[in-house]
């Protein structure tokens, strides 16, 4: 039977289901090559591409070998429009693969339905992602053709904000990022956009950064050339109290030390917060004082090459929705601002901490959870501009009950003041981390939506939803930190594995 369907995808992507599964650990890894001229798929949505590089990507999938051929980005200066092909071969010719059967999740957190739209560029050397555009009726702006005939093969196109830089690294979700070359606009281009219904709104995201002390005392996030290093009130200050603990004067210090290493000039602006405890006035001033304590302490730190200042802001603005006392202790806090950028001081420290977890050096773990077992191994760690792009694999061993959060046991506890959301919380790589020597360095993330009273949800920069497996199901998961500066790194994940000594490759575009 022959099909075709073009589909816009805020209604027609499929979902990965339970036990549909990628690259395993015992499996060769993705083949990834450039070659010139057009794939064997058909012709891309908006007509034909123009002549160029083709980056190609095998990977193993639910019982096929899948094959992307992305092309280059094409780019006018306002939007941008990526196109490639992928196909489907199924190792049983009497089982052919359907198009359930590849998911590219191109609409959100891999769920049908969602309008998170999955597909993104990315550009870590100027620190932006760029997500699929909206259409004038809000859909995403991208749309799939694709054939069923034996063999699946199809086309799909996207449109985004257009980079500025010569080449962008594309995330496919559930496959793996790849980096290819953006190129001036060729004849098709208009037709592609049209294809997808136009362009209402094409955003252009700034990356966060985001470390936290191992001590949990502080944590910094930077985007752009702001930089924020929040401390935990209840590290400073006894319940009710401005005045600086012992402890607390040495966690300020410390912070003054960051400061010193990241500032690009001598503004630091100190606000002080409170949760929704007690009255309004009396948060305020509590707040105010608190400030004033830790700009003292930073001002005799730091020296007279340094102006500053503070304010109090009390319960006005807080960063955890609820009165839960979790959210409420995130909500005291001590912000310090400055112009600067971020830096991860690279080796291993003293302050490293102990794992009691499966732990490997470069290799595959095994990991035990109240529902099943699973190996883990880290497929490769790829140094791009400011940046490390890593894939790993896992594979489901044994059992067969669902094991929701199996591969972070974070079960809405994230690691800082990040917000992904309830689904992202629960089953994303949120927390997934390399360990620098004095903190602890988490995904990239970016702003998805600001919400009223001040809550922002974030995206993760990378595959956000980890599914639950069946036994012998496993998956492939890539995440983007920012750049260690190590030449091999530790990937921890918190109570549940670590992995050591993992080399960092440069991508072959360079850096």
């Amino acid at each position: 039977m022959r099909r075709a369907l073009v589909t816009l995808l805020a209604v027609g992507l499929v979902s990965l289901s339970a036990g549909c599964g990628l690259l395993g650990t015992d499996r060769p890894g993705p083949v990834v090559e450039s070659s010139p001229g057009a794939s064997a798929s058909p012709t891309s949505p908006g007509g034909s591409p123009p002549p160029g590089e083709v980056v190609s990507v095998d990977r193993d999938w639910h019982g096929a070998r899948v094959r992307f051929d992305v092309r280059p980005v094409e780019a006018d200066g306002e939007l941008a429009v990526l196109r490639y092909a992928f196909g489907a071969t199924a190792a049983d010719p009497s089982d052919p693969p359907s198009f359930s059967t590849v998911v590219l999740n191109l609409g959100g957190l891999g769920s049908a339905g969602t309008d998170g739209r999955g597909v993104r560029l990315v550009d870590t050397g100027a620190g932006l992602v760029h997500p699929v555009a909206y259409a004038p009726g809000g859909s995403p702006a991208a749309a799939i053709e694709w054939v069923e005939d034996g063999a699946l093969t199809g086309t799909a196109v996207a449109v985004f904000a257009a980079p500025g830089s010569d080449a962008v690294d594309v995330l496919l979700p559930g496959f793996g990022a790849v980096t290819v070359p953006v190129v001036p606009a060729g004849d098709g281009f208009q037709d592609a956009v049209d294809q997808v219904g136009g362009v209402g709104e094409a955003e252009t995201k700034k990356l966060r950064a985001f470390t936290r002390a191992y001590d949990a005392g502080s944590a910094t996030s930077a985007e752009d050339d702001d930089v924020t290093v929040t401390l935990a009130s209840d590290v400073l200050f006894d319940s009710d109290q401005h005045v600086l603990s012992r402890q607390a004067r040495g966690v300020v210090d410390r912070a003054a030390t960051s400061i010193r290493e990241q500032a690009d000039d001598g503004d630091v602006h100190v606000v002080g917060h409170t949760d929704d405890v007690d009255t309004d006035a009396y948060n305020q001033t509590l707040s105010e004082r608190r400030a004033e304590s830790v700009a003292q302490r930073l001002r005799a730190r730091l020296g007279d090459g340094f102006v500053v200042t503070e304010e109090g802001r009390g319960e006005d603005e807080p960063v955890a929705e609820g009165t839960s006392p979790a959210a409420r202790a995130t909500n005291r806090r001590v912000e310090i601002e400055f112009q600067g950028h971020l830096v991860v001081e690279a080796g291993q420290g003293t302050d490293v901490p102990d794992a009691d977890v499966p732990t490997a050096e470069n290799g595959a773990v095994t990991i035990a959870t109240s529902g099943g077992e699973y190996t883990v191994a880290v497929e490769s760690m790829v140094r791009r501009p400011g940046a490390i792009v890593g894939t790993l694999v896992a594979e489901r061993t044994e059992g067969s009950t669902i094991d929701v959060a199996w591969f972070l046991p974070s079960y809405l506890e994230q690691i800082g003041d990040r917000r992904f959301g309830v689904l992202g919380d629960l089953a994303g790589p949120h927390n997934l981390s390399l360990l620098g020597a004095q903190e602890r360095v988490l995904p990239f993330d970016y702003v998805e939506e600001e919400r009223s009273g001040g809550f922002v949800l974030r995206r993760l920069l990378g595959d956000e939803e980890i599914k639950p497996l069946d036994q012998g199901g496993s998956t492939t998961i890539t995440v983007v930190w920012p750049d260690t500066g190590q030449d091999a790194v530790t990937v921890d994940a918190p109570d549940r594995f670590r992995i050591t000594d993992v080399p960092v490759t440069t991508s072959p575009t360079g850096d």
